[in-house]
């Protein structure tokens, strides 16, 4: 039985033999007698078949259990989640945070470790992903990355033919918009329908979020008219059309909103209590929904 109170992560290292391994098991006061477990793997004929990695050690784990999971390299894994909405260096410092991980280094050479280019913003698919104990950061981007190709290929492929969007690049950049203007996937689409109708007019988006990720770490929670003002080609109330790139990762409801736009005549919306949103064909109706909701 291995001598533990508290379950922790053990490293087998690459070229590691049954005889290192049992007298490093030893030093750290994990078995009572190395020759057992020698004897015990050359009898399971195990000697020569331990795999390097890391694995998790239990209380009450038997060393044959043990001598097991190094011959088929059943490894320490974890799941990480990448939550929807959220910017690339809010996944970055997340993954760095993540003591099962290994780091490759900043954000910038993560990415060329991952053969990702930019723009980094948005191309990764937010969901949970199983890493194994010891992978790298790069490796988990690389895969939230492949995945977002594969989700973003197959939903422009099968857009809206009437979709007035130059390619995925800028259906992806709207459906960041959507997943932070609202959490109700029932209200997506409407939203899509809005932002489309003011580009299609000329009109400015004057989207919240957009604003929110301009500012960046200036942000204090809440927005005023200065910062309504603030100069970048992010902010949606000084420019007219989308912004250069996304402002986060998006979930399937709003991707899937992006290409597929509601149909209708509102222009505006404004946020209600509850998080939905009200939605007005005209401005004098907009200011009679804000005074009705904000107020």
């Amino acid at each position: 039985m291995i001598k533990t109170v508290e379950s922790f992560v053990y490293q087998l290292p690459k070229g590691a033999n049954i005889t290192s391994t049992a007298e490093d098991l030893k030093s750290y006061g994990l078995i009572h007698s190395s020759y057992f477990l020698v004897t015990a793997a050359k009898a399971l004929d195990l000697e020569s078949k331990l795999k390097s990695g890391y694995y998790d050690i239990h209380p009450n784990m038997g060393v044959i259990e043990l001598l097991g999971n190094f011959s088929v390299a059943k490894v320490a894994n974890r799941n990480i989640t990448l939550i929807e909405g959220e910017t690339v260096s809010h996944y970055y410092q997340q993954l760095l945070n993540t003591k099962s991980l290994e780091s490759s280094g900043s954000l910038n050479e993560t990415m060329r470790l991952a053969g990702i280019k930019k723009p980094y913003e948005g191309y990764f698919w937010p969901d949970t992903y199983q890493i194994n104990y010891g992978d790298s950061i790069a490796s988990v981007f690389k895969r939230a990355h492949q995945m977002m190709q594969e989700k973003l290929s197959i939903e422009w492929q099968g857009r809206d033919k009437a979709l007035n969007l130059k390619n995925a690049d800028e259906a992806l950049v709207l459906a960041s918009l959507i997943e932070k203007e609202t959490a109700h996937n029932e209200e997506k689409s409407k939203i899509a329908g809005v932002f489309m109708r003011r580009l299609k007019k000329g009109m400015r988006l004057q989207t919240d979020p957009s604003v929110v990720y301009a500012l960046g770490s200036r942000y204090q929670g809440s927005l005023n008219k200065q910062d309504l003002k603030f100069d970048s080609p992010y902010n949606t109330y000084r420019h007219k059309g989308l912004p250069p790139t996304a402002i986060g990762s998006v979930g399937q409801a709003s991707l899937r909103a992006a290409m597929h736009p509601a149909s209708g005549d509102t222009l505006y919306f404004v946020a209600k209590k509850d998080g939905s949103h009200a939605f007005a064909k005209t401005y004098k109706q907009h200011r009679l929904n804000i005074k009705k909701y904000l107020k």
